[in-house]
């Protein structure tokens, strides 16, 4: 079957299966009013792309640029060909980025409304909010540009600028590896144990 055999397709069907399951629940007379379904779909937005966002992250940080070290200009040069995994991690890793922050905004701004059922957003949700802002902007405003001339992508960097773009990338991606361990206690805490008020 295509459906286990084309990652596109396996997607889609995660979808649809979401969305039966969203319809049968709302056909059973669970039918929530228009502002806890906004917040409610937005959490499970925010979750899907934060785990995607964030997995990557953990992903680039623990497994691929330890094992690129040793790796041939070469073999790099393969790695980050067009439709490349190195190409689809990036793609996938900034995207997830830009809709977890979008998601979580919706839902910032729900609660600052008096949507939904967790009330008002106590200090434990704006801590970490603001290191996942920190988190996005260091993806798309210092990691994300480097990436592109490392990449080839945006030609014209001289080896001496890759190295130089790859070691202040390689300290945004840091930065965001440390502020996730935090931000994503404060998240929970928010939600469960209130750290802050």
């Amino acid at each position: 079957m295509s459906i286990f055999t084309n990652h596109k397709l396996a997607l889609a069907a995660g979808f649809a299966l979401a969305a039966v399951i969203l319809g049968i629940g709302l056909a059973g007379g669970n039918a929530p009013d228009m502002g806890e379904l906004v917040g409610g779909l937005s959490r499970w937005g925010h979750f899907l792309a934060g785990i995607t966002w964030i997995g990557l992250l953990y992903y680039l940080n623990f497994c691929q640029v330890p094992s690129m070290g040793g790796l041939s200009a070469e073999t790099k040069g393969e790695l980050f060909k067009a439709d490349s995994v190195v190409r689809r991690v990036m793609w996938w890793f900034r995207w997830g980025a830009m809709f977890t922050l979008i998601f979580g905004l919706i839902l910032y701004m729900g609660m600052m409304n008096g949507g939904g059922t967790s009330g008002m957003p106590g200090w434990d949700i704006r801590i970490g909010g603001l290191f996942a802002i920190i988190m996005w902007f260091n993806v798309w405003f210092i990691i994300w540009p480097a990436q592109k001339k490392i990449l080839g992508i945006v030609e014209g960097a001289t080896a001496e600028e890759k190295l130089a773009l790859g070691k202040r990338a390689l300290i945004a991606s840091r930065t965001n590896t440390i502020l996730s361990i935090p931000m994503l206690l404060l998240m929970a805490s928010s939600a469960h144990f209130r750290l802050f008020g």
